[in-house]
């Protein structure tokens, strides 16, 4: 087979002569060098591109003290504009003897012209710093009002304590003041 293939070769542009494989592989050599000659023509390829040197700058100065916090520094900033009196503070975290609980009767106020009022159960209290949140519920025309409220809200006006729950509730959430729609209540 091997042979056969030479035999054929001087047919396509090769002269009898140059049959051995080394000739063979001289002319094609030259034929490849000339062929990328005539594709690099008008051009100046460089072996390898310069690369630009890498500049390193330093890392800004930091505005903050050193060993703190962004987002402790953050909240007690935002805390101090919210609650200037940390009063809602007072009113929602555990430790305080004032702490609102679930099963407390509050009266919220909101900033607006009118004066918007909202009276209701606590069902549950959502304890997450800025994030804090009430749901209250609350009966009108016999018709069940949950409304939630975020405690930090700068709608919110104040928290007015009415009533104290009959007994301490004990669950922290009383989803079990919904009424049952499977039984119809």
């Amino acid at each position: 087979m091997g042979s056969s293939f030479l035999m054929r070769l001087p047919a396509r542009g090769f002269s009898a002569a140059e049959t051995s494989l080394t000739a063979l592989r001289n002319q094609m050599t030259n034929t490849l060098s000339d062929s990328r000659h005539v594709q690099n023509a008008g051009y100046q390829l460089s072996s390898k591109p310069k690369k630009a040197p890498i500049k390193i700058r330093q890392p800004a100065p930091s505005l903050l003290p050193k060993g703190s916090e962004p987002k402790q520094l953050l909240e007690q900033k935002l805390t101090s504009e919210l609650d200037p009196t940390g009063w809602r503070r007072q009113l929602f975290q555990r430790s305080s003897p004032l702490a609102l609980r679930p099963g407390d009767v509050v009266r919220v106020h909101f900033n607006s012209e009118t004066s918007h009022t909202f009276v209701g159960t606590i069902m549950a209290i959502r304890r997450r710093g800025l994030d804090t949140s009430v749901r209250l519920r609350s009966e009108v025309a016999q018709l069940g009002v949950e409304m939630s409220v975020k405690v930090y809200s700068t709608s919110v006006k104040t928290f007015e304590f009415v009533s104290r729950a009959v007994k301490k509730a004990r669950r922290a959430k009383l989803y079990y003041l919904r009424p049952d729609e499977k039984k119809g209540k």
